[in-house]
């Protein structure tokens, strides 16, 4: 599998599956190799817990402890801040790949988790003045530095929170290439959470934004809105290539787990893929979208060569009625006589005349 991060929907799924561990206590904390990092807890009315953060990777629960025999320097200054501090709040900021833990011992503290690609750990004192940092780093005219200021990336949009209105004027306003883009770009849903949104709703994901209706961006909306339903109790869905908090329409999962740490903590996040191997998946997925889209439109083939028959084969009646309903109209016949007139015959299941349609069972 070559899932190596989460997304910002995932990210919201794992801190509503952490809340067990609020007022719980930091017991010990390990380093392991490379960015990876271990926290031993003891949570209230679970006992031993083991959180396994690695900075612009994922976070989640685990049951795989390796402690290495000696402590790095950035461990060192963990221990002596929030060893045995109780965690008052885990919150995921806004919408943004950041995961904060609200601490408090003597003084109240920050750790901060960043999950963006190059990511990054920080802790703070109550304002926000860096403490100690996994890595020194500045991005984006952010500077992530012992002694400064901490301040959180530049919000974007909050898919989490935003109003109808506003989810409206960002779908009209985009100069995106398709509504899928828009989804996973603008709203910071990402590529598949984007694509589930328009399965749900039953929108073809290459429409363009700006050609989305009202009545379908109504719909979009909601949901959009059902997935922070959905992330509320997450469980694990194992994918060839995805693990998701919950089912994703028309796939079949490999493997379902009871959490979504558990299905997270079954990934290797430093394994090296060879660029030969991502091709090759990569044109494998291609043949299998292909293959779907095939038997879609031979299934559609096949229906629609059966309404055609049977059209053929009732042609004279229907000729009949489009000749009367012709006729009428000539005449000078109004749609709501006409309509009187086609309830005299059987086979007629309904007529909408504000749309001028006429439902025959054939």
């Amino acid at each position: 599998m070559s899932k190596t991060n989460i997304s910002s929907l995932e990210l919201a799924a794992i801190a509503n599956e952490l809340q067990f561990l609020v007022k719980g206590k930091f017991t010990q904390i390990y380093h392991q190799e490379k960015k990876e990092l271990l926290f031993q807890l003891h949570a209230r009315n679970e006992g031993k817990q083991l959180l396994k953060i690695i900075p612009g990777k994922y976070v989640c629960i685990t049951k795989n402890k390796d402690a290495p025999l000696k402590p790095s320097s950035f461990c060192m200054q963990l221990r002596k801040y929030i060893a045995n501090a109780t965690i008052n709040k885990i919150y995921q900021q806004e919408a943004d790949r950041v995961l904060v833990f609200e601490l408090e011992k003597a003084e109240k503290f920050n750790l901060i988790v960043e999950l963006y690609s190059k990511g990054n750990l920080i802790m703070t004192d109550s304002d926000y003045k860096i403490i100690a940092a996994l890595e020194r780093q500045k991005i984006a005219g952010r500077l992530v530095k012992v002694g400064e200021p901490y301040t959180f990336p530049i919000p974007k949009i909050d898919w989490k929170a935003i109003s109808e209105k506003d989810f409206s004027s960002v779908i009209k306003k985009s100069d995106k290439k398709n509504i899928a883009t828009t989804l996973a770009t603008e709203l910071g849903l990402g590529g598949l959470y984007a694509e589930e949104v328009c399965k749900l709703s039953e929108i073809e994901k290459g429409v363009l934004p700006g050609d989305v209706s009202s009545k379908d961006v109504k719909i979009i909306f909601k949901n959009l809105k059902s997935l922070l339903e959905k992330i509320k109790t997450p469980a694990g869905f194992i994918y060839e290539e995805q693990i998701t908090p919950f089912p994703l329409l028309d796939q079949k999962e490999v493997k379902k787990v009871a959490s979504y740490s558990a299905a997270l903590d079954t990934l290797d996040p430093f394994k090296v893929i060879s660029p030969y191997e991502k091709r090759i998946r990569t044109i494998e997925r291609m043949i299998a979208a292909q293959e779907k889209a095939t038997g879609k439109q031979d299934k559609a083939i096949e229906l629609n060569t059966k309404k055609g028959e049977l059209v053929y084969e009732k042609y004279a009646d229907l000729q009949k009625l489009l000749d009367f309903v012709k006729v009428s109209c000539e005449e000078g016949m109004e749609w709501r006589e006409i309509g009187e007139n086609l309830k005299q015959v059987k086979k007629i299941n309904k007529i909408d005349l504000k749309n001028k349609k006429i439902k025959i069972e054939l």
